[in-house]
């Protein structure tokens, strides 16, 4: 992956001032070495960082050592029930529903 997919430059453009700040603080995730999709981890430092570009720095720093902390925090609740799938685009998530 050498680019962003569509709907992760249409969620950098959105919510950021400077996009091309954010995509250079996110650039390091593409070199990562894994069978996991980039695009998943790049998608949930996205949504963690919430536009912020120190906390987009610190999440991509921790998806570096080991990104299932990051997928783990974006995709699942405390009770370890999947909230979000970042395989699939960001505007494509559907709404979680807290269950007991």
């Amino acid at each position: 992956m050498s680019e962003f997919e569509a709907d992760i430059e249409k969620w950098i453009l959105e919510k950021y001032k400077n996009p091309q700040r954010a995509k250079l603080l996110l650039e390091p995730l593409l070199r990562l070495d894994t069978a996991v999709s980039k695009s998943r981890i790049v998608r949930c430092v996205l949504v963690l960082a919430e536009s912020d570009y120190d906390s987009l720095d610190v999440y991509v720093s921790k998806a570096m050592v080991d990104f299932r902390d990051i997928i783990w925090m974006s995709e699942y609740d405390n009770r370890n029930v999947r909230r979000y799938d970042f395989d699939v685009s960001l505007y494509e998530q559907e709404s979680y529903k807290y269950e007991e």
